[in-house]
């Protein structure tokens, strides 16, 4: 079989634009659903688009375990795999939802942009991938619209405290979610043509990810509140089709472009997901453009640039 030029960096940035989509959905559901009942559920429902993708494809629910230093997946490649999937899904997804619902869409994109620099720093610290003076520059571009854009905002529909809480949360979640993807790392260095594998570890890694879920709403008092607006038929639609492009198709694309190409490539083609967001959170949320979110969007696309080139 032909290799498709820069499949990985292809494979990111179409990852990139269908998160981005999904963020605005998952924001407008967020109106309604609390984030500890939609996280369990959009994980839940990407698990079993997997299963059933993984059984067409042939392939076991449960790959056999290797010997250290032998092809196939390890225990220690198991265990990374589940970690990844408890810090990078279970917990910054619930994370990050409950601090969309505070920020708004088009903030939560720009504080996002944290994300490509500290997938550089844990690959860098934790699988040796190295840094240039561009990659530098560039986070620091990134770092600084992070700052420009939240740092005393007047207009916003909740008060400040708890604006400066839905940032710390919002960083908090793009921290896990960056050191969840970077401590597989090595283990998709293992299925780096192997496209079904791909498919596996990402459905593998929504197990662990829908138990700490699971347990996180069912340590929640007052459950049936938390259930509630499920009942209400004319949601389910844009339950199920956000969390059919978010746990299903943007995961599917990520783990491959993560597989084809360097964390820190991928990362930064990842995030071009700012701009979709940016730019689908105006087109369906209505939220608007002000000059300081303009500024700042542009400082992070040339950050997130300065990432890239820095990482050819």
């Amino acid at each position: 079989m032909t290799e498709i030029p820069y499949i990985g960096e292809i494979l990111s940035l179409a990852s990139a634009m269908i998160w981005g989509l999904s963020v605005v959905f998952f924001k407008k559901i967020g109106e309604r659903v609390s984030p500890i009942a939609l996280n369990p559920f959009k994980n839940m429902v990407g698990m079993i688009l997997f299963l059933v993708t993984i059984l067409l494809l042939h392939q076991p629910i449960l790959q056999p375990i290797a010997a250290a230093g032998s092809p196939g997946l390890t225990l220690t490649d198991y265990a990374l795999l589940i970690l990844s999937g408890i810090v990078g899904i279970g917990i910054a997804d619930t994370i990050f939802f409950m601090s969309l619902n505070t920020l708004g869409a088009g903030i939560s994109a720009i504080v996002d942009s944290a994300y490509s620099p500290m997938v550089i720093l844990f690959a860098y610290v934790l699988v040796g991938e190295r840094l240039g003076l561009l990659q530098f520059l560039g986070a620091g571009l990134i770092i600084a619209a992070i700052l420009i854009t939240t740092y005393k905002v007047r207009k916003i529909p909740v008060s400040q405290h708890e604006y400066r809480k839905g940032v710390v949360l919002a960083i908090t979640a793009v921290g896990l979610m960056a050191l969840g993807v970077v401590i597989i790392k090595p283990v998709l260095n293992k299925v780096y043509d192997d496209a079904s594998m791909q498919l596996w570890i990402a459905g593998f890694r929504l197990v662990p990810g829908v138990l700490v879920s699971g347990l996180i709403f069912l340590f929640f008092n007052r459950r049936s509140n938390l259930t509630a607006p499920f009942k209400d038929k004319s949601l389910w639609p844009l339950l199920l089709g956000s969390s059919f492009m978010g746990s299903f198709i943007a995961l599917t694309m990520w783990i491959g472009g993560m597989a084809m190409t360097k964390a820190s490539v991928a990362s930064v083609l990842n995030q071009t997901s700012t701009v979709w967001i940016f730019i689908f959170a105006w087109l369906f949320l209505k939220e608007p453009i002000t000059r300081r979110r303009s500024f700042s969007l542009i400082s992070a696309v040339i950050g997130v640039y300065l990432v890239f080139i820095g990482g050819i």
